[in-house]
């Protein structure tokens, strides 16, 4: 039989409940109680608080009156810094009734979204009296931020895949930790648009600055939000809706562009202090007033007016900025597999994915996203509803990165050559025009050993030669890697040529064309380096005119010469007279010229009637086209002397045009040239027809 005891007796038999007494519990860390003290930025010995928007700035004279208060409200949002960011904050250990608890342990520090700089020491700071007062330094901050502390090892950082120092970390007892956090109320940053994702913020194009960060571009449209817009220096774009266009599908993914993104003053001087070379910064924008009739006058002289995109005040075009060609705004989505569901011209409320570097060309890859508008459930007449706003640029010396100075330098060979030019990076991604661009005559093999692959050109050739190489190699290397070069750049024993490498063709299906020389828009020239192309006007032939000396133009100079009447030339280093056997310029066409051992003089005289000819400098610049899925029937790797006629014409015929080439501009460092156009479709080329030739099919000739 059980027997129960009485509860009385229970009780009275536990001493530690006694009446009226109570058992004290030792205070256990729990959790942190954590407050943001102030956000700012470090230049030498002077400290900035960190921009805001331009929706909240534009209430106050300047970003430094904005009140601290307001600073990072969903009202007053930071801007995405495009560096460190220094947060000072104090936190306060607690236990699990939110009273102080005393202790000197030490912490580490966590920003969500975002990342602690790479100072170890930095990741880790000691509780005074369960007291903390530290900076936290942070980077790649945006959207709604928290900074946590947490009774926990800090991350540690591996300098060359090796164990951190141990001094640089706190010391551990093993099983002593609580694991306990807090976190900081949110601090609103602006939310990610393309353009954050792309611009480096810096004079290097290799990388965006958020590489292996998760992200989302754009609002779902369930939560009644707008991505919006905020630009400091585009007054026209500022707080306008982020329209995401997709410009074009690939079998692996699509491309896609915001064509609202702000336009972005150029960047002159990187984070060193170091400057670009000011002969090929972009020209100011327009300084214009605005006419009782809505036309637009340009500012010369006298008078107030307001710069054309920045809508400041000005008294001339000197006042104004400088742009840069594009936005950061377009990106390249790696869907791994051809995006069924979309088409060109669609429009997206929100792209997410992971943003990474191949061959520096930032995409998004283990993407999603969200499409706003279908185009081809409309009328046909309106599949082009958004996509004309993502009209080509149109490249050229300038944004190649070419000095506006009559003698080329070595590198104007290969366009944006130079991991400092940001007006290609500007354009990543997005849509582009090249015009008329001539296809390689000659495809040359350099793998002599058949192993599939060729070495890339040097890293850092000698200023006035590609002959040397200071990478260590082989002999066998160095036989492959300078055909390559020489091949590629048209000179050594390929002096002339338009040649491309066979072997990164069958790889990678690239090859190199050769844009358009120097010279106005209206003769097929690129106008963009004016100093580049000379005028020359010649009178009727009296026994010899001679013209003024190009004593500018270095030897071995190569020229295009335009005239619009028949024009007898006559080349040499002295006084030149011009005779009836000297060869002629044909009327209304470019004839390539190069002066060659001392000829650094030039004469020209009217065969008939008085003439202009300009005379264009040709740098023989290349950039790398890969056709292979836009057009695969066509076949630049010809043969001019094929058995079938068929293909015999059409190669001579390819070979004799020359082309204008939209398409996607993609970044690949390692190749040289380093840019590459990926046009879509056979309707992104045309074709100028050689002599009595016509274009090869199936490519339509240029209007």
């Amino acid at each position: 039989m059980k027997r129960l005891w009485p509860l009385a007796l229970l009780l009275s038999g536990c001493p530690f409940l006694d009446r009226g007494t109570e058992a004290t519990q030792p205070k256990e860390l729990s959790s942190f109680k954590v407050e943001v003290l102030r956000l700012y930025t470090v230049s030498g010995n002077t400290q900035t608080p960190v921009d805001v928007v331009s929706e909240c700035a534009r209430n106050y004279p300047s970003q430094a009156e904005v009140p601290l208060e307001l600073r990072g409200t969903p009202e007053c949002r930071y801007i995405i810094p495009p560096g460190e960011v220094r947060i000072d904050l104090q936190a306060q250990a607690l236990d699990l009734k939110g009273e102080p608890v005393v202790t000197d342990r030490p912490v580490s520090f966590r920003v969500v979204p975002g990342e602690l700089s790479a100072d170890q020491r930095g990741r880790w700071a000691p509780l005074s009296g369960g007291v903390l007062n530290a900076t936290v330094t942070a980077l790649k901050l945006y959207g709604e931020v928290r900074v946590w502390v947490e009774d926990a090892p800090p991350t540690k950082v591996y300098p060359g895949g090796e164990e951190p120092d141990p001094s640089l970390l706190p010391d551990e007892d093993a099983g002593t930790r609580s694991w306990a956090s807090g976190t900081s109320a949110i601090i609103y940053f602006a939310d990610h648009t393309i353009q954050s994702l792309q611009d480096p913020g810096i004079l290097d194009n290799r990388g965006s600055p958020f590489v292996g960060e998760f992200v989302v571009v754009g609002k779902n449209p369930n939560t009644g939000e707008k991505l919006t817009q905020s630009c400091h220096d585009d007054a026209q774009r500022n707080g306008a809706d982020s329209l995401m266009v997709v410009t074009g599908l690939d079998p692996s993914g699509f491309f896609v562009t915001d064509i609202t993104a702000c336009r972005k003053v150029e960047l002159t001087q990187d984070i060193n202090g170091d400057s670009v070379r000011n002969a090929n910064i972009e020209p100011r924008e327009p300084c214009v007033e605005v006419q009782g009739d809505g036309t637009r006058a340009l500012i010369t002289d006298g008078g107030t007016g307001l710069c054309e995109i920045g809508q400041t005040v000005c008294r001339s075009q000197n006042d104004c900025p400088r742009y840069l060609p594009g936005t950061f705004g377009s990106m390249f989505i790696y869907n791994y597999n051809y995006p069924d569901g979309l088409d060109t011209g669609d429009l997206l409320f929100t792209l997410s994915g992971s943003v990474q570097e191949f061959t520096s060309t930032t995409q998004l890859t283990f993407p999603a996203w969200l499409t706003a508008e279908r185009v081809r459930q409309l009328p046909e007449d309106q599949w082009n509803k958004w996509l004309q706003y993502a009209k080509p640029y149109d490249l050229g010396g300038r944004t190649c990165g070419q000095d506006n100075v009559l003698a080329p330098y070595l590198t104007d060979a290969l366009c944006g050559h130079n991991r400092r030019n940001m007006k290609m990076e500007s354009l990543e991604s997005g849509l582009v025009r090249a015009r008329r661009v001539s296809f390689p005559k000659r495809f040359a093999d350099c793998d002599f050993n058949g192993d599939g692959t060729v070495p890339f050109f040097c890293e850092n050739p000698p200023s006035n030669s590609w002959s040397l190489c200071g990478d260590t190699e082989t002999a066998a290397e160095t036989t492959e890697r300078t055909c390559n070069q020489e091949c590629t750049l048209g000179i050594g024993q390929f002096a002339g040529e338009r040649c491309s490498e066979r072997t990164n063709f069958e790889g990678f299906g690239q090859f190199v064309v050769e844009m358009q020389p120097a010279g106005p828009e209206a003769l097929g020239g690129d106008p963009q380096l004016p100093q580049r192309y000379l005028t020359l006007t010649t009178t009727a032939n009296d026994g010899g005119v001679q013209l003024p000396r190009l004593r500018e133009l270095y030897f071995n100079a190569n020229m295009v010469v335009t005239c619009d009447h028949d024009t007898r030339y006559r080349l040499g280093d002295s006084d030149l007279m011009i005779s009836p056997e000297d060869p002629v310029f044909p009327a209304g066409v470019s004839t390539p010229i190069q002066l060659t051992g001392n000829d650094d003089h030039i004469a020209l005289a009217a065969v008939a009637e008085a003439s202009s000819c300009v005379l264009g400098v040709n740098a023989r610049t290349r950039i790398n086209l890969v056709t292979k899925d836009a057009v695969p029937e066509l076949n630049p790797d010809c043969d001019e002397n094929d058995a079938n006629e068929v293909e015999a014409v059409r190669c001579r015929a390819l070979r004799a045009a020359t082309f204008d080439v939209v398409g996607h501009l993609r970044h690949v460092q390692a190749a040289r040239p380093r840019w590459a156009i990926l046009p879509r479709d056979a309707d992104d080329l045309c074709c100028y027809p050689g002599a009595g030739l016509q274009c090869p099919a199936p490519i339509k000739p240029c209007n």
